[in-house]
């Protein structure tokens, strides 16, 4: 009998300051367990999450075929990987699969120069791709190069051969994805409970809404498939889970679909044996509130409510193909949610195309006044894969781009001897046709100025004190904002400083960022905080800048308090006394 062809898929995550992605390796797990499925005769397969794990089990056996999932997060690593092992290794095949791919050729040729090292790419579904792919290089002895010189066309798949993309078919997606092998179920997953790692399950596939802004939104993911039989793997997951409180969903909609109902029940099934988990953190669905508030109902308040708006102004909406709930809607959910004991949060998305600092400022107003939990503020990532990053929509609309690190996605490896350095980024729209770059930055101020103060609820007393004095908590928040650099000198740097790192921590290209990273390697690598300049804000503001803060607060509290006429004595000795059980509650030692 022939030797089994050894394959290894990863789905890295960088562990330099921080383990970037702490989830269990799904789609890689998904991948292996169809694989043994369908050619057990042929394959043996290992999964691998982290880049430590994976260069010990190649220098102990390099595989025939190493596959690598492809996100914006672990790119880089993953062909710092692929370079080595191709270096050490030359007849290793390198697959890659994911959503960090191009959608029009321009892109997709881009890819290929950038990733050479790369044979051949699994694009949409993969486990009957990656099943068809495997087989056909059994065929050929796994001599990838035969396979290429012979054009073999394979559903799903992509190769580069002789500066042509060679691509295959569309393979119909997989409607039921019950049919899909557990890798919980087959072992494959007992390695990541680890104790720091979250399992992930997925419950559906696809999203039946168009964003431009989402590899979701195209038409190939409009159909939603569904996985109802939940229990045997969450048991699985939950005997062996430890102290890990979270289960991860990849569902871009929980709760929106009749199906989720029973899902929700199976999951409330192994709460109440297991306890677990304490935390569900999924998406939740865009419409169809009362079916998500029933689900989030069901589950102990371990499902948080998300209200992913990205913008309520309507020409923004129209310009990202999406419609949203009401803003009455939302004040329903909140008062439902809070009912169902359930935490609820908003997502919104600055630079969209049509956004202005106008609608920016509206967008805030309404979620603040929405009462819908912390207030996620997101910037526009260009994505591979989505309709917002295809040159005709980015000419459109005169979106004008930036590069940065992405937050926790950096680090020092080694294998076979020999230590390396990978870096993501991603690139951002800090510029279009109704944004200029000032205000682009002007929103950014704005976006801090509702983390700091509005977020957390650090200051939910004087939110009260506020709607006690019929004074909206959004225009609250606004006069901080306009006086930001006049009542305090602290503040204000506090204010330059970050304005200073939003628009020094941008490049013009990919190509200037990684050469600030080889320059500043060591520095960017030691780093105690965070290459994200709003977590770092958020961390001054909270332990250096408390005292000044809350001065221009309360100032502004009396200067409102002043100016009502009626009852005057009652107002000030009201504030003072909230003033002084503020200052004691969270202030004093």
């Amino acid at each position: 009998m022939a030797r089994k062809a050894l394959v290894y898929i990863a789905d890295l995550t960088h562990t330099g300051p921080v383990i970037s992605s702490n989830v269990h390796p799904l789609a890689s797990g998904l991948l292996g367990a169809m694989l043994l499925r369908e050619l057990p005769e042929l394959v043996e397969v290992e999964v691998f999450k982290y880049p430590q794990d994976l260069s010990k089990a190649i220098e102990r056996r390099i595989p025939s075929i190493v596959g690598f999932s492809n996100y914006s997060w672990n790119c880089n690593l993953s062909y710092e990987y692929a370079r080595r092992i191709k270096k050490a290794s030359p007849s290793t095949i390198v697959i890659f699969g994911g959503p960090n791919y191009g959608l029009v050729h321009d892109e997709i040729a881009w890819f290929w120069e950038r990733y050479p090292l790369i044979d051949f790419y699994i694009v949409k579904e993969g486990e009957v791709a990656l099943v068809e792919l495997v087989r056909a290089l059994d065929e050929v002895n796994y001599e990838a190069l035969r396979l290429k010189q012979n054009r073999v066309r394979l559903g799903n798949c992509h190769y580069w051969w002789e500066d042509e993309l060679v691509e295959g078919d569309v393979l119909p997606r997989i409607r039921d994805l019950g049919e899909l092998p557990s890798p919980y179920l087959m072992g494959l997953m007992d390695k990541f409970f680890d104790g720091t790692l979250s399992p992930m399950v997925h419950t559906t596939r696809g999203c039946p809404f168009k964003c431009t802004f989402c590899t979701e939104g195209a038409t190939y993911y409009n159909k939603v498939a569904q996985r109802v039989e939940l229990e045997d793997e969450l048991r699985y997951i939950a005997q062996r889970i430890g102290k890990v409180p979270d289960l991860f969903v990849s569902d871009a909609n929980f709760g929106m679909f009749r199906q989720d109902l029973e899902k929700a029940r199976t999951i409330h099934l192994i709460q109440q044996e297991y306890g677990w988990p304490k935390r569900l953190v999924v998406s939740t669905g865009k419409n169809q509130k009362e079916r998500v508030v029933n689900v989030a109902s069901m589950l102990d308040g371990a499902l948080n409510v998300a209200a992913s708006l990205q913008s309520t102004d309507e020409k923004v909406l129209e310009n990202i193909k999406r419609s949203n709930i009401s803003i009455d809607a939302l004040n329903t959910m909140r008062q439902e949610t809070g009912e169902a004991e359930a935490d609820t949060f908003t997502e919104i998305i600055l630079g969209l195309p049509g956004d202005s600092l106008e609608a920016h400022v509206n967008t805030l107003r309404d979620v603040v006044d929405a009462d819908m939990g912390i207030i996620r503020m997101y910037q526009l990532i260009l994505l591979p894969q989505t309709e917002l990053n295809t040159p005709d929509t980015r000419d459109s609309f005169l979106m004008k781009t930036k590069h940065r690190f992405m937050p926790r996605s950096f680090g020092r490896y080694a294998l076979l001897g020999e230590t390396f350095t990978a870096v993501e980024s991603e690139e951002i729209c800090v510029e279009n046709n109704s944004l200029s770059f000032n205000d682009y930055v002007e929103c950014r101020e704005l976006d801090m100025t509702v983390e700091i103060i509005h977020n957390g609820g650090t200051y939910s007393e004087l939110r009260g004190v506020c709607e006690w004095l019929g004074v909206a908590w959004f225009d609250f928040l606004m006069t901080f904002f306009r006086v930001r650099r006049s009542q305090s000198k602290s503040i204000a740097l506090f204010y330059d400083s970050f304005r200073d790192e939003t628009i020094e921590g941008i490049f013009e290209t990919r190509e200037d960022l990684d050469a600030y990273f080889r320059k500043n390697l060591d520095e960017v690598l030691d780093l105690e905080g965070s290459t994200n300049e709003m977590a770092n804000a958020k961390v001054r503001a909270f332990f250096e800048l408390q005292d000044e803060i809350q001065e221009v607060l309360f100032q502004q509290i009396e200067e409102i308090v002043l100016g009502k006429k009626d009852d005057m004595t009652a107002f000030e000795l009201q504030a003072q006394t909230l003033k002084e059980k503020i200052q004691k509650q969270f202030f004093d030692p």
